[in-house]
């Protein structure tokens, strides 16, 4: 006999909607047929040569989307690459040393039936009882055993979890295999402990390196650059452009257009029934409510100036400080209170409709006229956070709370019930207090943003056509950036951009050109025959350069390698210029003084006053209290320490809590993602994600 009906048409069926979303990070969709080709051209890339297909990466795509909606499209995009890669890759290694998730294994993730903690969340609510709303063995077991007979999404849906939550399994078990290897000494942890804590006293003199003017010739350049060409390499292709924008920008006439639509507006909006609904019609953004507002109020200046004039009064149109117009129109002065003593009963719309919330809610009300008691029918009936209270909400100012629940209490009596529906269901309200009445106004405003007309935008572009036009025309041994710089036009760059960036810097919606920097038919110095529209630019795009995965080009490094090299000779001639070591006497023959610092942390490469330091504090580590260094090369200077005082080392073991800190903060993730980073870079990744994205 298939599953209890209650499987069938409750659980499964519910959570087969709502599981999607929930549960969807664990799945990759991998099964599903490709509907594209499925030649290497047609791949999104592979891993260990097998390919990645554009229906699996797009599955894992959209999980990654709903799993993380907040994030950018390239982080989604970027995660989604890294997820596929790291399930190819322990499947990969799970294969060679033999680790294998057992069938018992995945019963137990289902069912939790050794200990519910095994259980897997994703079936924990698969196999939720509606009813109890807890776990319920018997439905899991049922559906197990009877799987044939179940319909064909319910068991399309339950292989997805099973899958997942074995995969996320196989990665648990590598994870933990890694870092158990893993051990940190007891001498170790000492020594970290006590880094921690240790910290020293220090004279100093630095020596700053442009002290010495020094000359740098072509061969020296080039022999620092063979001798550490491992040091100038790319790990990945990137490329450079240079691009001309044409920002689109309102004109002159785009803004007197603007300011006379308001004009002819404004002797609508004097005659107008609704001034709310007027504003909402013809504002670019629509204000949610117009509260009644008291002098101390006013953010507006000119909003002061209406509540002196009649009641209809229309002001405007006037320029805000964000560029846009503005009409003004004292709509109604009213005696309001400032605030309100009140208590509600609020039956949400999760649990109630409208119509029999109002039901119940009028009921109540006619039990509280009869005499019974507010409060103690809120504890029985309200569902808002305040029942607990007796529905009490205590004082509150005018426009504190949603427009409808704050409109029905400041235009209420004391004493009065009213019902209200609002966005979190519907209320009744009971007034019990209200303060002094003083004069409030309504000014219901409109406000017009000055946008680019179609003509201007038009024009805007005729000139990047124009200029399209004319840097293809040019010269040969013009390039894009003297030819733009001729013809007065400001000349951006970008640099090392990979082919799985989104945006160039600085433009929005940018994707476009970064796919036609990569276009196999693009070589540097072409200008694209597009002009791309990002924001509220046009832009006109050139590929400045390549950068081939691999050692760098001398030509490319050429002046980070002679800021080195210079660097050296200007060490090497301060230091042969010492040769007494005493600070004092370096100090005197440099014209410079010798300073102290303290606070010397080992376990902190950061020097106070001098900022990262690395090589200062780890001879520092290694200088015996009273002892003068040696010269030793900082990143700007050239340095010569004593040692004043050092803390002692006062931890000769660690407990137990130091132990299980230092030992998570090592295993967590670091050796693991360590291993992951090797094992990727043997795993033959190839990217072809921009053939898509």
């Amino acid at each position: 006999m298939a599953v209890l009906q209650q499987i069938r048409e409750k659980t499964v069926l519910v959570l087969f909607i709502i599981g999607i979303g929930m549960f969807a990070f664990l799945f990759t969709g991998s099964d599903q047929a490709s509907v594209l080709p499925s030649s290497d051209e047609n791949n999104v890339g592979s891993i260990y040569g097998e390919e990645v297909t554009p229906n699996e990466f797009r599955d894992v795509l959209d999980q990654v989307s709903q799993q993380n909606p907040d994030a950018n499209q390239n982080q989604q995009n970027n995660s989604a690459w890294n997820r596929i890669i790291q399930e190819r890759i322990i499947a990969s290694v799970s294969k060679n040393i033999g680790l294998n998730v057992t069938e018992k294994e995945i019963y137990e993730l289902e069912t939790g039936s050794i200990n519910e903690i095994n259980r897997h969340s994703v079936f924990t609510s698969f196999f939720t009882n509606q009813e109890t709303q807890a776990f319920d063995i018997s439905l899991s077991d049922n559906f197990i055993s009877d799987f044939a007979n179940q319909r064909e999404d319910y068991k399309s849906y339950f292989m997805q979890m099973e899958s997942g939550v074995t995969k996320e399994r196989y990665t648990q078990k590598y994870q933990s295999l890694v870092e158990k290897g893993m051990y940190t000494t007891n001498s170790e942890m000492v020594n970290t402990l006590n880094s921690r804590i240790q910290n020293a006293t220090v004279q100093y003199v630095s020596v700053p390196f442009s002290t010495e003017a020094v000359e740098v010739s072509e061969e020296e350049i080039i022999e620092y650059y063979n001798n550490n060409i491992s040091d100038f390499t790319n790990d990945s292709e990137t490329r450079d452009i240079e691009y001309v924008t044409f920002t689109v920008v309102p004109s002159s006439e785009d803004d007197i257009n603007v300011r006379n639509e308001l004009t002819e507006l404004s002797v609508r909006f004097k005659d107008s029934d609704n001034d709310e609904s007027f504003s909402k019609r013809h504002s670019t953004d629509v204000a949610t409510s117009f509260p009644y507002l008291s002098p101390a109020n006013i953010t507006d200046p000119k909003f002061l100036e209406l509540m002196s004039q009649e009641v209809g009064t229309v002001d405007g149109p006037y320029k805000l400080t964000n560029g846009r117009y503005r009409l003004s129109k004292l709509s109604e002065i009213v005696e309001r209170a400032d605030s309100v003593k009140a208590s509600h009963i609020l039956l949400t719309k999760e649990n109630f409709t409208a119509d029999s919330a109002k039901t119940i809610l009028r009921d109540i009300k006619k039990q509280v006229k009869a005499g019974a008691d507010f409060g103690q029918l809120a504890v029985q009936f309200s569902e808002g956070p305040s029942a607990i209270k007796g529905g009490d909400l205590g004082w509150f100012l005018d426009g504190s709370m949603v427009p409808e629940f704050n409109e029905v209490c400041f235009s209420s009596e004391n004493g009065n019930l009213k019902i209200v529906t609002t966005q979190f269901g519907v209320h009744l309200i009971q007034i019990n207090d209200v303060s002094k009445l003083s004069p409030k106004y309504k000014i219901v405003f409109l406000d017009k943003e000055v946008v680019a007309s179609s003509e201007t935008k038009d024009a805007y572009y005729t000139q990047a056509d124009n200029f399209i036009n004319s840097v293809n025309k040019k010269s040969e041994d013009t390039t894009f950036k003297a030819f733009a710089e001729i013809n007065n036009q400001l000349v951006r760059e970008d640099i090392n951009i990979n082919n799985m960036k989104f945006n160039v810097s600085a433009l929005e919606n940018s994707r476009e050109i970064i796919k036609w920097m990569y276009n196999e038919n693009t070589n540097v110095a072409d200008v694209s025959n597009s002009i791309y529209t990002c924001g509220n630019n046009y832009v006109v795009v050139c590929l400045s350069a390549i950068h081939e995965q691999g050692p760098k080009s001398l030509e490319e490094v050429r002046d980070f390698v002679s800021l080195l090299v210079t660097k050296d000779k200007q060490y090497n001639l301060i230091s042969s210029k010492i040769q007494d070591s005493s600070l004092e006497s370096v100090a005197t023959s440099f014209g410079i003084d010798v300073k102290t610092v303290s606070a010397v942390n080992f376990a902190n490469p950061n020097v106070n006053e001098l900022g990262n330091e690395s090589a200062f504090v780890g001879v520092v580590n290694s200088t015996s209290i009273a002892s003068t260094s040696s010269v030793f090369k900082g990143s700007n200077s050239a340095f010569i320490i004593s040692v004043v005082s050092k803390s002692e080392n006062t931890i000769t073991e660690a407990n137990d809590s130091q132990k299980k800190e230092i030992n998570t903060s090592n295993v967590n993730g670091v050796f693991y993602n360590a291993v992951m980073t090797l094992l990727k870079e043997n795993a033959n990744v190839v990217d072809s994600r921009i053939r898509f994205y």
